[in-house]
């Protein structure tokens, strides 16, 4: 094992298993934290009242960002997420772990705990299967070698009972393979036709350029073997350094392929965000993938990471969720000792060889005090910060600013026909958020229908039953619920429900 070892601690857990705990600098894990630590933390978090979410996953303290190890086990859905639970930075990843199965009450189970010397560094991203009686994650161990602070990854293999409990995990593979960086991880496997087991990677190549590699395993006992690259022949690669999160899912007959590629040139138009997540629709022929369609899959300011749910049925649509985040951002709420939050997990369908994505029903069904609001000139909307409205468009340009306060700070959401354009210059930003712009725009022609969900800091949006979306953060502190608009408007709005944790 050469990997660098933080400074540690060692103690025995229950049943006499010996567990190492890591605490050195941001390398710390939750089971180094002091008497009183995190409930000190969550008192900060606590002092936010304006922008904590009503509806969407949150960290009860530190930083949240990918949605991992998503799997329907045949009853429950299971939801992890790479979390650092002492303050808004990127430190010691953990996974949380939930369960739940209505997307509205969500039952803690076992998280991942960096307490191997395989993850020495933390527990970064990966996927998850349902084998048998058992869940199976997959996932990356960060580690660092005492000689020179290199990453050394490992890929590594948790497994879980259907109840959420942690049984074991263990190396997979260590370091990365020959002709590649140590820039390879966030695992997420899938069955072959044959039930063998593939999982596929976001790899860098010894030329820097971004790529994924898929290895295979005959059982959960197997060791894994390289097969080498998935080829997508159809995608400009061109700056590209990195590949990050990729997903392989198939819905109906159709192969889809998710990944977050990084370094794509930024374009007035689209991939505007200095990272960015993309999908393909075609065919997956062994590791071939043909491409019909290549798109972004999301065009607002802060949207990353999204992974898809393995063991369901996928004959008409998928389920998913994303980070509402971005590498390398900083936001308000970081003073307040938390960061960032899920989006809505959404159903994902195609139109064609076009994704669609849209809140899955259970949003819908579960949103309260329905009513219609006919909308000239301003109005104020009763807890409009985390509320859902839906209005007709009529392909007509329309100017809407949405919130104020006494800074003058609002939202503004506009279409002049052909560019639907989210505004929020007129908003608290961090410098890092200023350095990609304030507006984020979206080509759409004949737009018919706009719906927005609200939650607080958050606002997820729907152009044309999902035809695009644009998610974002946004901070107006001391807001007045108000809405001014241009034309008159007919808004339905209702109130998705809140979350219960168990």
């Amino acid at each position: 094992m050469r990997s660098f070892l933080p400074h540690f601690s060692l103690f025995y857990f229950h049943q006499g298993i010996m567990m190492i705990i890591f605490n050195n600098g941001k390398y710390k894990s939750i089971l180094a934290a002091e008497q009183g630590e995190l409930e000190r933390i969550k008192s900060e978090v606590e002092k936010d009242r304006d922008f904590r979410p009503y509806y969407h996953l949150a960290p009860s303290t530190g930083l949240l960002n990918d949605p991992n190890g998503l799997v329907f086990d045949g009853e429950k859905f299971h939801l992890f997420y790479q979390w650092f639970p002492f303050d808004a930075i990127h430190g010691m990843k953990h996974w949380k772990h939930f369960t739940t199965e209505d997307f509205h009450i969500y039952t803690e189970a076992d998280p991942l705990i960096p307490c191997e010397l395989f993850e020495s560094h933390g527990c970064y991203s990966g996927g998850a299967l349902p084998v048998g009686d058992k869940i199976a994650a997959f996932y990356t161990g960060n580690t660092r070698r005492a000689a020179d602070n290199q990453r050394v990854p490992f890929q590594n293999l948790a497994i879980f009972d259907r109840t959420g409990k942690l049984l074991s995990k263990r190396p997979l593979i260590e370091n990365a393979p020959k002709g590649y960086t140590e820039h390879v991880r966030d695992p997420k496997p899938y069955f072959t036709k044959e039930g063998k087991i593939r999982f596929i990677c976001g790899a860098q190549r010894e030329d820097l350029t971004g790529t994924a590699i898929i290895f295979e395993m005959d059982n959960l006992d197997d060791e894994p073997r390289l097969l080498g690259e998935l080829s997508l022949p159809a995608f400009d690669n061109q700056k590209v350094f990195m590949w990050e999160c990729p997903d392989l899912l198939k819905v109906g007959d159709n192969d889809i392929f998710i990944w977050s590629p990084q370094g794509k040139r930024r374009e007035a138009r689209r991939f505007q965000n200095n990272f960015h997540a993309v999908y393909a629709v075609g065919k997956l022929d062994d590791r071939t993938f043909n491409a019909a369609h290549i798109a972004e899959l999301d065009q607002g300011f802060d949207f990353y990471a999204p992974q898809t749910f393995a063991g369901l049925e996928n004959q008409k649509h998928a389920v998913m969720f994303g980070w509402c985040g971005m590498p390398d951002l900083t936001y308000p709420t970081d003073k307040y000792k938390w960061h960032s939050m899920l989006t809505l997990p959404r159903e994902i369908t195609l139109q064609g060889n076009r994704l669609v994505q849209r809140p899955i029903k259970e949003i819908y069904q579960n949103l309260t005090a329905l009513s219609q609001i006919s909308l000239q000139q301003q109005a104020e909307i009763q807890d409009l910060d985390r509320a859902y409205i839906k209005f007709d468009a009529e392909n007509t340009a329309f100017n809407i600013r949405f919130f104020a306060n006494e800074q003058g700070q609002t939202l503004s959401l506009s279409y002049d026909g052909e560019l639907v354009c989210l505004d929020r210059s007129q908003t608290e930003e961090t410098e890092w958020m200023k350095k990609f712009a304030s507006q984020r725009y979206c080509e759409i022609k004949n737009l018919r229908q706009v719906e927005i969900f609200f939650d607080r800091s958050i606002i997820e949006i729907f152009l044309n039953d999902g035809e695009k979306a644009l998610t974002s953060r946004f901070f107006i502190a001391n807001r007045q619920n108000s809405v001014k608009t241009d034309r008159t408007l007919r808004l339905n709005v209702g109130y998705p429900k809140e979350i219960e944790y168990k």
